[in-house]
């Protein structure tokens, strides 16, 4: 009699412990990270390369816009590169804009660049239509605008890199930096 409990609490005791380890397996691989910052900017060289080393830093999604001049309607494209390191975008048109950011639910949307050059004023509307906490960098001066928004994402060495990057991209191709 005493072997048999012992057997049985050993079994009960290995049941439980597969079920929990499974569990959690299947939990890691349906769950996905949470999106706490939303960097939205224009494919145009010194916003976006603000936002990809904010990305880097911060492991955080952009949105790409990117204006299709072949696009007849005029909706722009928008491509979604993920923050978690994966090098895969999915593209989506604007009109798909809320729908994409519902599902992302982020806590802060914040729109990198100037209004109608890097992204549609209607995106920012859209953001705001749905409560989400909307902030704008915008400015002619990159440089300000990359102190502003490593504030505002904590990341303090951001200017610096920013700063560095583009001095690179001007010794090496000729395009001209921020002021």
């Amino acid at each position: 009699m005493k072997k048999l409990s012992v057997f049985l609490a050993v079994l009960l005791l290995c049941m439980t412990a597969f079920v929990v380890s499974s569990c959690q397996k299947l939990r890691n691989n349906t769950t996905r990270a949470r999106v706490h910052t939303l960097l939205i900017t224009g494919n145009y060289l010194k916003p976006r390369l603000l936002c990809e080393l904010a990305q880097y830093r911060s492991r955080q999604p952009i949105f790409l816009v990117q204006n299709d001049p072949d696009n007849a309607e005029g909706i722009p494209r928008i491509f979604y590169l993920p923050g978690s390191g994966s090098t895969e975008c999915e593209e989506f048109s604007a009109t798909e804009f809320i729908d994409f950011l519902t599902y992302l639910s982020p806590k802060v949307v914040v729109f990198v660049g100037n209004e109608e050059e890097c992204y549609p004023l209607d995106l920012v509307y859209q953001a705001r239509e749905k409560n989400y906490r909307v902030l704008s960098v915008t400015g002619n001066d990159w440089d300000k605008n990359a102190q502003l928004l490593g504030e505002v994402m904590r990341l303090p060495r951001l200017a610096r890199d920013y700063r560095a990057q583009l001095d690179r991209f001007e010794a090496a191709k000729g395009i001209p930096a921020a002021k």
